[in-house]
């Protein structure tokens, strides 16, 4: 063995042997200078001829794996920000006059309202316009992007989640890994399957298996109490069509109570029953309740013996025990059997797989997750990373961790984001829409490299929230709604005509004051001027470069077409309101206006009609119908004015 030639390398000399040799942990070595080259040449000859081993390390803890992760990721995007380069000079057009069109819309908000704004363009990565974009305000459901775009560049875009169907000797085991996207119709041909394939009668109980998630359900920031609308769905490993079962109570000819089914049924939903048979109009009021290890559905109320049948959506309290009662409860429709009982607990080791079932790739979970802005899947996803990213059950507290983490590797500000829950349904969070336009110019730039956060953000004009927006851009405008009570936002880009990405936007308002009479329509007009004055801008600029053949979108889209865009139904074809009083979607019932909330319930679930709950799917069809009823978003109180305050 050389010894070494120095008193650095003798000091590691000694660090490194005497850890194996179980002196003392490296942590707690503690070595004094050498006084003398006499006092270093004393020491060499004892370590003469040792073999040195170095010191088994154990896994790293999941704070270690979470940081590593993060790391490399930071890493990869300091990398690319480095090599980047702007593929086109800035755009050139009359900033002074957009500059001035759009301070004349702020200034009949800022009044009333804490107004942010950033503008970019996407090649050159230069500020267009800026009105206090480092000044955090609410996101409302604009804080999805940042799930949406966390999930897809640390999980992958073709990520997947599988659940697992497994059996041992006496038992069915379900294994739940968090999919946002199983509903009962992709469930039913794998029970199927398993009737033929399994002897049932010879079952004794269904076993389900949630340990990558914690026990903890409800999202922070939740309320436990009323009805159980569907836009605070609770969160499981194993979940079953988001979290909810649509109930529909329809007359009988003959009986004085009308009958109530629910959709997916299952073993651990009980209704309880109280409607009557009389008056002129409905008036039916559906809740739920956690009693026990059970979901009481409770029904009570009046309707007309010739009513329409009334259909709405309610929320679960036992994500695992309601899709293993399902899986039950159509088990024994197929088989002729009783149901199994559920137990909650770890697969047994000698379980052999059925069925693997795989859900859509991530990036069409994004998809819908934006365009009907589905809390409850945002919830999930958050979850999933601190799970994939810790190796520790999924909780909120390392899942928002991971978006903390993954937004400062991006280079933002850690304290221009402050987030509760993954899906913005917070009074408390907050983000500056400069953080929002880097996490929409990044992912343009990473775009040729797989599907990135751009191909999930809704078309204006086609779907979900945005279907009833921005209609005069002609679908080059991909936006992400918000909408609380007293909060507003938009944040997107407007696309060339073929597509190309060429403007970043946010725009979030948020009202100063209780009562105030900047109502949520007012708010959506606003922020779909400040769009459209940009997209008329950046059209007469390339109109006049010769880029375009056409006139610039301002010369024949007026004030009174905007008007009448506006003005048009909601998500069209909605069945009328079934509840009273009128619960708004992602917003509430503090602004003065009734149509408060009315895009973002339609939008914000474009199955959930003007109340922000389910009053009828027959508007909209298949999986759309699915995700949409379930994102019902909420009536909030007015969120609290920002740390930063505006003049």
């Amino acid at each position: 063995m050389k010894l070494p030639s120095t008193k650095a390398a003798l000091l590691a000399l000694v660090v490194a042997a005497a850890a194996p040799l179980g002196c003392l942990r490296p942590s707690e070595l503690q070595v004094s200078r050498f006084v003398d080259d006499a006092d270093e040449e004393a020491l060499r000859p004892r370590f003469v001829g040792i073999r040195v081993i170095p010191a088994e390390e154990g896994p790293p803890t999941p704070g270690e794996r979470l940081e590593a992760r993060l790391g490399a990721f930071a890493a990869a995007v300091e990398d690319y920000i480095e090599r980047y380069e702007p593929a086109l000079p800035p755009i050139d057009f009359d900033r002074s006059g957009l500059s001035a069109a759009l301070s004349r819309t702020i200034e009949r908000l800022e009044d009333e309202a804490m107004v942010s704004i950033h503008v970019r363009d996407l090649a050159s990565n230069e500020t267009i316009f800026d009105y206090y974009g480092d000044t955090p305000l609410n996101p409302a459901s604009n804080l999805k992007l940042v799930t949406a775009s966390a999930a897809i560049d640390l999980l992958g875009s073709d990520y997947t989640f599988a659940t697992e169907i497994r059996a041992s000797d006496d038992a069915l085991v379900l294994i739940g890994a968090g999919d946002p996207s199983l509903t009962a119709d992709a469930l039913d041909p794998l029970i199927a399957e398993i009737a033929d394939e399994v002897r049932v009668s010879g079952l004794e109980k269904i076993i389900v298996d949630d340990s990558v998630f914690s026990q903890r359900r409800f999202g922070p920031g939740y309320r436990r109490d009323g009805p159980g609308y569907t836009y605070e769905a609770i969160s499981g490993a194993l979940s079953l069509n988001f979290n909810s079962v649509v109930v529909t109570v329809y007359p009988v000819s003959g009986s004085s109570r009308p009958a109530v089914r629910v959709e997916p049924p299952s073993t651990h939903v009980v209704i309880e029953n109280n409607a009557r048979i009389g008056g002129s109009t409905s008036r039916i009021a559906v809740e739920t309740r956690a009693q026990g290890d059970k979901t009481v559905v409770s029904v009570s109320g009046r309707m007309p013996a010739r009513s329409r049948p009334v259909s709405i959506r309610r929320r679960v309290y036992d994500p695992s025990r309601f899709a293993a009662g399902a899986v039950a409860q159509r088990l024994a429709d197929l088989t002729g059997t009783e149901p199994l009982p559920i137990e909650i607990g770890e697969a047994p080791a000698d379980a052999e797989v059925l069925i693997v079932h795989h859900s859509p790739p991530l990036i069409e979970i994004a998809d819908d997750l934006l365009a009907y802005s589905n809390n409850f899947m945002a919830e999930q996803l958050v979850r999933t990373l601190g799970y994939r990213m810790t190796g520790e059950p999924g909780d909120w507290e390392n899942g928002l961790e991971v978006l903390r983490g993954y937004w400062s590797a991006l280079g933002n500000d850690p304290d221009a984001l402050i987030v509760e829950n993954a899906s913005g349904l917070s009074e408390v969070g907050r983000v500056t829409t400069s953080g929002l336009v880097d996490l929409i110019a990044m992912a343009d730039r990473l775009q040729g490299e797989g599907p990135s956060l751009i191909d999930a953000l809704p078309v204006a004009g086609v779907e979900g929230t945005m279907k009833a927006r921005l209609r005069l851009s002609g679908k080059r405008v991909r936006a992400k709604t918000g909408t609380l009570d007293g909060v507003s936002g938009l944040s997107g880009v407007i696309t060339a005509e073929d597509g190309t990405p060429q403007v970043a936007f946010s725009i979030l308002i948020n009202v100063k004051k209780e009562g105030s009479p900047l109502v949520a329509k007012r708010r959506r007009e606003a922020e779909d001027k400040i769009v459209m004055t940009v997209l008329r801008y950046l059209d007469e600029y390339e109109s006049r470069r010769g880029f375009y053949s056409f006139e610039p979108l301002w010369v024949y889209a007026t004030e009174r077409e905007d008007e009448e865009a506006a003005e048009e139904p909601e998500e069209g074809g909605e069945a009328p309101a079934i509840e009273a009083p009128t619960i708004d979607a992602e917003a509430g019932a503090g602004d003065s206006e009734g149509s408060e909330g009315g895009e973002e319930a339609a939008g914000e679930a474009a199955g959930g009609g003007a109340e922000g709950e389910s009053a009828s799917l027959g508007a909209i069809d298949g999986r759309a119908a699915e995700v949409a009823g379930a994102a019902a978003p909420e009536p909030a109180a007015d969120a609290p004015e920002p740390a930063k305050t505006q003049p």
